[in-house]
């Protein structure tokens, strides 16, 4: 097998890929079997709740609205329901707050409701492709109780219940773009039920509420509307139940709140708290005051217990006590007996010794009391005080066992796959330490792999499997039908190669080797290394964006001072004082034949202008920097982000709170920037795109009901086009036949990089462009200021290099320091909550789970990606040699591995700290997201590196 060029990186990239999928699955849900204690009651009695024996609960109606706040009904002395709010105030429902654990999206949050359990963390990634659920669940309970039920909303459901149900209809839960029908298809079902009596559990599940929060954010003036809606379906559920004159119960929460950006999936309070109300005709009157807190895995309890059924077996959370209290005293304490003994049972089923068993002793002092005292209820009744203080003190002994139990398992949210674990991180380590090194050295590899060598690598991964599995039968490795072991061995096959291959490189003479290091070098150097290792607290995860704004701000400063200590010397000093210090061993000499900022593809041989001639001195590039540290101090303002003050007033919220006038200027004048950055393009099709996007923001008919569906589709029509014109520039692609005789001469026929130069330059403009239209309105401009500065400093930096005053290696470094800047600038962070949702439906009329997940992609990380495209381009346009315009694809990748690696350690060490699910693992889905950035981009300049390559070989043949 031969390897040349990028494919060593685009192997060793796959290879990684494997190993981090591996370690994700390392980190498992757990499942344990209940093991419960002994229990001197009647066996008949156990693992069922005493429901309501003279008042049996026959109508259950679930109610969830997607993304329900605390202050949209509990926490608010507002009415914004106001039925629902004077039912709380008259004591005729109880009010809870909901307290939910991470990650805050729906999928985990419907199984926690139904199986008491807390899901993996990891289920995140199956929440736009959800499968039926297996684990013991209360929709199972019901259904196998005989009970039928009927569900209307969100089809996530249907995707965990696909045989449960006895009617259904289903709505796109992912479609934020519709805040409108989504609940209409829903309510719409709402009269029939009320008249019909062929059900007995309907659940309901509106989504409008969530994509209102996604579009606009919790202060919308559509929220108001919405809750008002939903406060007049609750109405009329209401009425429709009482007109039937049967016992019911009506449970209506939030799976999870919305935090004050819109979104949701991490950690914040307004995140993980969401409005619950619980009513019933078979309620005594509710105690006013204040809402308690309770858990959501509480809630599978509860209505177990409410509607006569078992309680789900891995269930960790407890019965609410309010909504019991109007039971029977006996039942009471038998209800409590049995919430204890499941929390118990499940807690000695995954091996946790609860409050060192203190746990298991007050279980059996209270089974012992609670014995007691009904032996002498049923044989002596006693007074009344008798009665209700020693019943008391039975209910408090059991309430704090449960207490105990339930607090001890949720915080053990989830196991771990140690040899999985470990094994995939010490593959992303070896791969460093090789990256690091042939980073270092300068060794080249050979480009021939033998097919014997890769025999005797899989020989020995499979001797090495036979061992593990010996020493370890439990783990995921051992077995063959999960893709753990098939993961990994891809992973050490490459790993052992690329040993091999080190003892066989080719080192550079010592005399070729790099020289000393700049005052600028270091300080790229040391504060790569802080910044990575920063990454091991957790405050400084959240705040990120603070230590990437210093770095970035601080470098152009540093930049600045060097060209103004120097600014008396000409470039041509630095370059000549780089001849004998910077020169690798496949570095010929720099071509200083053109002193301008190689900011577009030239021809030479022309006059040069006057601009040109001041582009040649150095106070030039300061005023370059200094233009670029301006931008980046207006970008930092634009969008608060991270954890401690995302909630202060940005320049966006300024923008939005001006008016449409401000607004409308503010995009116009982004697109103004981009039509003037791309208009060497094809710039016909630049402003026809524009005017699209500024139409889907100010829709020219002056409706707003079709969200600039229309001119969004027409922009993908024309970056399509633009694309495809990019091609044909560039030869790509042709439209004339093959004809021998009309071929070009060689001497006028376009090289190989002239090729590669025109592709990227089109595909730049096409994809910021693309970057464009995904954006809000407000972020337009925000965006062309950082295409802006990727001109500027892509530039800056290609010049400085050409003279020698930085390293084309430190470039490389600052252009990622750049990169992550751009990522945070967007409002970005990392938590899941910043993600923007309804990026993924621009346009886009239908239900496209992959397509969505693309344009979601593409808005999110779509800076990045465009700083180090933005690099390349112009590398490529000074400089078209291979060797010059690769180097920096293995720098970043070899930043993204130690950051990777290290963190991959961090979160294996760190695997019971406290905030290891609402930070940490957050932030390892990020890295994993920036290294498929590069793994992309790497991925694409290998393509349009081959297809030129090809076609000028083809070329040279003919």
């Amino acid at each position: 097998m031969r390897l040349t060029g990028l494919s060593h990186l685009l192997v060793e990239q796959l290879a990684i890929i494997a190993a981090l999928l591996a370690y994700l699955t390392g980190i498992v849900s757990v499942r344990p079997h209940p093991i419960p204690p002994e229990d001197p009651f009647p066996t008949q009695e156990q693992g069922r709740g005493p429901g309501t024996a003279d008042k049996p609960i026959e109508k259950v109606v679930l109610v969830i609205i997607d993304a329900w706040r605390t202050d949209h009904l509990v926490l608010t002395d507002q009415p914004l329901m106001p039925h629902m709010y004077d039912l709380l105030t008259r004591g005729k429902a109880y009010g809870f707050v909901l307290h939910t654990a991470t990650p805050t999206v729906t999928l985990p949050r419907i199984k926690s409701l139904v199986t008491g359990s807390i899901p993996g963390f990891m289920d995140i990634i199956t929440n736009f492709g959800a499968g039926e659920l297996v684990d013991d669940n209360l929709i199972q309970r019901w259904v196998d109780a005989g009970k039928r039920i009927h569900f209307y909303g969100d089809n996530t459901w249907l995707s965990l219940f696909p045989k449960q149900f006895t009617k259904y209809d289903g709505v796109t839960s992912f479609f934020v773009s519709d805040y409108t029908e989504v609940d209409r298809n829903v309510t719409r079902h709402i009269p029939n039920e009320m008249k019909s009596d062929d059900w007995d559990v309907l659940i309901l599940h509106y989504l409008g509420l969530d994509h209102i929060g996604h579009l606009e954010g919790p202060m919308s003036s559509l929220i108001g509307p919405k809750l008002l809606e939903m406060d007049r379906v609750l109405h009329d559920i209401q009425q429709g139940l009482q007109k039937k004159e049967k016992p019911y119960l009506v449970l209506v929460c939030g799976d999870h709140g919305m935090s004050d950006a819109g979104g949701h999936g991490g950690s914040s309070h307004s995140e993980v708290t969401t409005s619950a109300m619980l009513f019933s005709n078979t309620f005594g009157k509710a105690m006013g005051g204040k809402p308690r807190e309770v858990k959501q895995v509480d809630v599978a309890s509860t209505l177990a217990f409410l509607t006569n059924v078992e309680v789900p077996e891995g269930n960790v959370g407890r019965p609410i006590t309010e909504v019991v209290s109007h039971l029977d005293i006996k039942k009471r304490m038998l209800l409590h007996h049995n919430a204890a003994k499941q929390l118990l049972g499940v807690a000695r089923g995954s091996g946790l010794s609860v409050n060192h068993d203190n746990a298991d002793l007050l279980f059996e002092e209270a089974t012992k009391l609670h014995k007691e005292v009904l032996e002498k209820l049923n044989k002596d009744p006693p007074d009344e005080d008798y009665k209700e203080s020693e019943a008391k003190r039975v209910l408090k002994f059991y309430q704090e066992c449960e207490q105990m139990a339930s607090d001890a398992l949720t915080s053990k949210l989830q196991s771990y796959d140690l040899p999985t674990i470990f094994s995939s991180t010490i593959i992303v380590i070896m791969v460093l330490t090789v990256s690091v090194w042939r980073m270092c050295t300068g060794a080249l590899f050979t480009d021939n792999i033998s097919g014997i060598s890769i025999i005797c690598c899989a020989g020995c991964t499979l001797l090495l499997w036979l061992l593990s599995c010996a020493a370890t039968t439990n783990s995921h490795i051992c077995h063959l039908l999960r893709p753990t072991p098939w993961l990994l061995t891809v992973a050490i096959i490459y790993i052992m190669v690329m040993v091999s291959q080190v003892f066989h490189a080719r080192l550079p003479e010592p005399n070729q080797r790099n020289g000393g290091l700049e005052n600028v070098s270091y300080f790229l150097l040391i504060g790569t290394g802080f910044h990575i290792i920063s990454l091991l607290g957790t405050s400084l995860v959240e705040e990120e964006h603070q230590t990437l704004y210093f770095l970035t701000t601080s470098l152009h400063f540093s930049f600045i001072l060097k060209l103004l200590i120097q600014g008396m010397r000409p470039l041509q000093m630095y370059h000549s004082k780089a001849q004998g210090k910077e020169r690798l061993p496949y570095e010929a000499d720099v071509d200083t034949s053109e002193g301008e900022l190689p900011t577009s593809v030239g021809k030479k041989g022309k006059r040069e202008s006057m601009v040109q001639k001041l582009r040649k001195s150095p106070l030039k590039i300061v005023v370059l920097l200094i233009i670029s540290v301006t931008l980046s101090r207006l970008m930092r303002s634009w969008n608060s982000t991270g954890d401690k003050w995302k909630h202060l007033e940005d320049l966006g919220d300024g923008i939005r709170a001006s008016g449409s006038s401000v607004l409308a200027l503010v995009v116009l004048s982004g697109l103004v920037v981009a039509i003037f950055l791309f208009s060497q393009t094809c710039l016909p099709l630049v402003l026809v795109t524009c005017g699209c996007i500024f139409g889907r923001h100010f829709q020219w008919s002056g409706k707003s009901s079709e969200l600039g569906i229309i001119e969004a589709q027409i922009s993908y029509l024309v970056l399509f086009i633009l694309f495809v014109y990019g091609l044909l520039k560039a030869g790509l692609i042709t439209c004339k036949a093959h004809d021998s005789k009309s071929q070009k001469l060689p001497d006028v026929y376009d090289p190989e990089e002239e090729k590669i130069s025109i592709v990227l330059k089109y595909t730049y403009a096409t994809v910021c462009l693309l970057c464009l239209l995904l954006q809000r309105a407000d972020n337009v401009g925000l965006i062309s200021l950082v295409f802006l500065q990727n001109h500027i400093v892509s530039a800056v930096l290609c010049k400085l290099v050409t003279h020698g005053i930085i390293s084309k290696k430190m470039a490389a470094l600052a252009i990622n320091w750049l990169a992550f800047a751009h990522f945070f600038y967007q409002g970005n962070s990392n938590s899941l909550t910043t993600i923007d949702i309804s990026a993924g439906f621009v346009g886009v009329t239908s239900y496209r789970p992959v397509l969505h997940g693309i344009l979601i992609a593409t808005q999110t990380f779509g800076g990045s990606f465009l700083t180090y495209l933005s690099y390349l381009t112009h590398i490529i346009s000074k400089d078209g040699q291979k060797e010059r315009w690769q180097q920096p694809l293995y720098v970043w990748w070899a930043v993204r591995l130690a950051t990777i690696s290290l963190y991959l350690i961090n979160v294996t060490f760190q695997r019971h700290h406290l905030f290891i699910w609402s930070v940490f693992t957050p932030k390892l889905l990020y890295e994993g997201a920036h290294l498929l950035v590069l793994c992309i981009l790497t991925f694409f300049m290998w393509a349009v590196e081959k297809i030129c390559t090809i076609l000028e070989v083809s070329y040279r043949f003919e």
